[in-house]
């Protein structure tokens, strides 16, 4: 099992743009490097899923925080990001 941890998630209006932009970090704690690490971010109103996305985060060497950053393009930020009240991430793929 990887050890792949996130940290500072969060979602935002892209600049110049109505679209939404999701941001992060993702710490490699594994005792391995990856080419390609593949999280999968879900953003909840109340339990229902909003927001679905895939970030593929390349280069990322044991011991490394890697940033990442997506532009939702299909979701506009101030048709959702009220309601918006939790947040999961998790590994996808990793190789």
């Amino acid at each position: 099992m990887s050890m792949l941890d996130f940290y500072n998630i969060t979602f935002e209006k892209a600049d110049n743009s109505k679209q939404m932009v999701i941001k992060g970090e993702v710490k490699n704690n594994s005792g391995r490097n990856y080419n390609a690490v593949a999280i999968r971010v879900v953003l909840f109103n109340k339990n229902i899923p909003v927001v679905s996305t895939v970030v593929v985060v390349n280069g990322v060497p044991n011991g490394s925080t890697k940033s990442f950053e997506k532009f939702v393009e299909e979701i506009e930020y101030e048709e959702v990001a009220k309601s918006i009240n939790r947040q999961e991430a998790y590994i996808e793929s990793a190789y």
